[in-house]
């Protein structure tokens, strides 16, 4: 994993020198200088043991004050959120367990500090009552409503009109490293060998163009080359998952994702 990671940092940087366009008509209008040697790890979290690809990484990043590695951790739990809710609607109760816990298992307490900076409530009690509405087997009732009330709580922590156009898309960039980060360990050779990585990266890359196409005008008027140029990305991803619960063989590569987030990140850059 970590030498894919190396080799596409490497390919991001060779496209980077030998680019004659700037990618940004406006650099001025974005509110971090990060570079490409410190954003390709931004998805990775401070204070975070190992163990999955979003906990793993250096901790350089803090999220109390860096938007785009704030945006990102938020948007790897709406990612397990969201295939959770799929698995869940699917009637893969047991699988979607797994992902409604993780959030507050491992990501949720390295944004507390961050939620105390910058002055949000955070959303930890809904968090609980969508896991507790699942693991409990409330109902499909229950759980549409704590899973609702869950997202409200997140964008009311997320603010995005608020943040930066480079700060999204820097956000965007990272989850889609983690997905192929993740997809990496979910499928190798053409088969599957861990589901929930595989799963995993689905709702990051799923919430990526989701944060991406909920833009407000303002954000996508304040720099349109580097809009133009993600939405190209985006839409050139390939379909890596025919399936979310899959068996046998996927025809599948995480190369379009690495490849992916160093575009988007070139796209930010002078």
């Amino acid at each position: 994993m970590h030498e894919k990671r190396k080799i596409w940092l490497a390919v991001g940087a060779a496209v980077l020198t030998t680019s004659t366009t700037s990618a940004v008509a406006q650099p001025q209008t974005f509110d971090h200088a990060m570079t490409a040697t410190t954003m390709n790890f931004v998805a990775p979290l401070a204070g975070q043991g190992g163990g999955e690809g979003e906990g793993e990484g250096s901790g350089q990043l803090d999220l109390r004050t860096n938007d785009a590695a704030y945006l990102a951790q938020l948007g790897l739990i709406r990612g397990h959120l969201y295939v959770g809710k799929q698995l869940y609607d699917e009637g893969h109760l047991a699988m979607a367990k797994t992902h409604m816990k993780h959030p507050k298992d491992e990501l949720y307490s390295a944004l507390v500090p961050a939620f105390t900076a910058r002055n949000v409530a955070g959303f930890a009690d809904e968090l609980q009552q969508l896991a507790d509405a699942v693991t409990d087997d409330q109902g499909a009732a229950a759980v549409n409503a704590a899973y609702d009330q869950l997202l409200a709580a997140i964008s009311a922590s997320e603010r995005i009109s608020e943040h930066s156009v480079k700060a999204v898309l820097l956000s965007l960039s990272s989850m889609l490293l983690t997905a192929a980060e993740e997809y990496d360990l979910g499928i190798q050779q053409g088969k599957v060998v861990n589901v929930h990585e595989f799963q995993d990266a689905y709702g990051f890359t799923t919430i990526a163009k989701a944060r991406f196409a909920n833009l407000t005008a303002a954000q996508i008027e304040a720099n349109q080359a580097a809009i133009d140029e993600v939405k190209e990305v985006l839409e050139s991803l390939p379909g890596l998952w025919p399936t979310i619960t899959p068996t046998g063989a996927i025809e599948g590569d995480a190369s379009a994702l690495f490849g992916a987030a160093a575009r988007i990140e070139l796209a930010t850059l002078n």
